[in-house]
């Protein structure tokens, strides 16, 4: 991703945070956005072994398959073999993660949130809480900047799709949501673990927690993720994975390091 990309992202995501901390839930721009960079890369990757299978015959010249030659094919993700392969290689040891997040009717509250992350996940770039690619084969010294569509990926983050976030809402307000390849409530963990699902959205699938970070944000609905190509689901690399994210939940730890006195607002 470019420089002008990131820039771009980054104000999307500001977009998208600042409308949710002022109770409007997830615009929709991530979408469109993530929408925009598929149809770069397929621009750029032209007829690639990843697309070339779905682009459509330009054999007939009727108004109709005009239409369907024009019409935007999504890139098919697929995790290779030796990643998949790597299932069976013990996990490295876990390390203790940490952020802050702001908390508070004015993000006067300053909150420390920590958990343990398998160390097969290193920390990633991303405008998110916390980012970290599965690379259980390389050490610490990388470029940071890595990034793969076909390697699983774990993230902490304030929900902004559009699937995940509806999920949240109509847990919240008592509903069950039915739209999940998984979905399970959780009652045996810190009680800002509200339940666990895995859904699949535009070709990832995506294995997760919803947590309740913030007590005075509720339109804020933070997950514990990791996504995964289709190819990955039933196989062993998945359990590695989603053992990956059970422990970091199971050692979530939230607290308060500092409260503004703002006695003039």
């Amino acid at each position: 991703m470019g420089l002008f990309d990131k820039l771009l992202k980054g104000a999307v995501d500001a977009i998208d945070n600042a409308a949710a901390k002022n109770g409007n839930g997830p615009t929709g721009l991530k979408d469109l956005f993530n929408q925009a960079m598929d149809k770069k890369d397929e621009a750029i990757n032209g007829s690639s072994s990843t697309t070339a299978s779905s682009k459509p015959s330009t054999a007939t010249t009727s108004s109709s398959s005009k239409r369907s030659n024009c019409a935007y094919t999504r890139p098919k993700y697929t995790t290779p073999q030796e990643v998949l392969d790597t299932a069976s290689i013990p996990a490295k040891p876990s390390r203790e993660i940490e952020f802050e997040i702001y908390d508070g009717e004015d993000a006067e509250i300053r909150v420390k949130i920590t958990f343990n992350l398998s160390g097969d996940f290193l920390e990633t770039c991303g405008d998110v809480h916390y980012l970290a690619s599965y690379l259980p084969t390389i050490d610490d010294d990388y470029d940071s900047d890595y990034s793969d569509s076909n390697t699983p990926l774990f993230g902490v983050y304030d929900a902004d799709e559009e699937i995940i976030y509806n999920m949240a809402e109509k847990f919240d307000n008592g509903g069950v949501p039915d739209d999940a390849m998984m979905f399970l409530p959780i009652h045996d963990m810190d009680p800002r673990v509200r339940f666990k699902a895995k859904i699949e959205n535009r070709g990832v699938v995506k294995y997760f927690y919803y947590c309740r970070l913030y007590d005075y944000i509720p339109n804020s609905k933070t997950c514990f993720s990791v996504s995964y190509p289709k190819n990955v689901v039933g196989t062993p690399l998945e359990k590695k994975l989603m053992a990956a994210v059970d422990e970091t939940v199971r050692t979530m730890k939230r607290e308060v390091l500092e409260v503004e006195d703002r006695p003039f607002r």
